[in-house]
């Protein structure tokens, strides 16, 4: 993203109303998962940033209706709600892989656990710490994440939407695809398409990349 292009987008966003602002956090972040690309996106809506704690507990039902994807908030205190907007066949697709769940089973996951029940605990544990095994409901690779938890201290090849430890092509593929993505709709905010225009279900193809 080059300098005039973030120029051009943050003198857009700016000028919006609260809701359109919170979409615009929304469909930025959370693109690919949108465009059904990736697993998963955790955004933490913070007080902090023009008070999202407050418009995303004000404006979280018009959301929903805008969305074709789901969400869950893993954690909400006063000043920060930490959401999961996730693919329920992408999500059950990672839980259900069996290799992903053995790996689940550390943290006290098992097969009879539905996906609600999987994301319940996820939240459970986020109370405390961001918990390790998110990266498998994100869609990281498996072996990215076991490396990540069980070796700490070794040095990962490169890092862009999480720590890549081992098929560096295939990631920085992943990692290019979630960026044109988010670059196709900074492009259409700035040409005046607004955020809950972009969310709409029928202007997906839109932002198809």
């Amino acid at each position: 993203m080059i300098i005039e292009d973030l120029k051009g987008l943050l003198k857009v966003v700016n000028e919006y109303d609260d809701l359109q602002y919170l979409f615009s956090v929304i469909i930025r972040n959370a693109g690919p998962t949108i465009e059904k690309h990736k697993t998963s996106s955790l955004i933490n809506f913070s007080s902090s940033n023009r008070n999202l704690n407050n418009l995303w507990s004000m404006y979280k039902d018009q959301v929903k209706d805008k969305l074709d994807i789901n969400y869950i908030e893993l954690k909400k205190d006063k000043t920060n709600t930490f959401v999961l907007f996730y693919n329920e066949q992408k999500i059950e697709q990672r839980i259900r892989n069996n290799n992903n769940m053995e790996f689940l089973k550390r943290f006290g996951y098992n097969e009879l656990m539905d996906i609600n029940q999987c994301l319940l605990l996820l939240g459970k544990r986020f109370q405390n710490i961001c918990p390790h095994e998110i990266g498998i409901f994100l869609g990281y690779p498996l072996e990215d994440v076991v490396s990540f938890v069980d070796c700490p201290g070794a040095k990962c090849k490169m890092v862009g939407y999480w720590k890549v430890y081992h098929d560096m092509e295939k990631a920085q593929m992943i990692f290019n695809k979630y960026d044109e993505i988010k670059y196709s709709i900074m492009q259409l905010m700035i040409k005046g398409m607004k955020p809950s225009e972009l969310l709409n279900k029928n202007k997906l193809d839109l932002v198809s990349v």
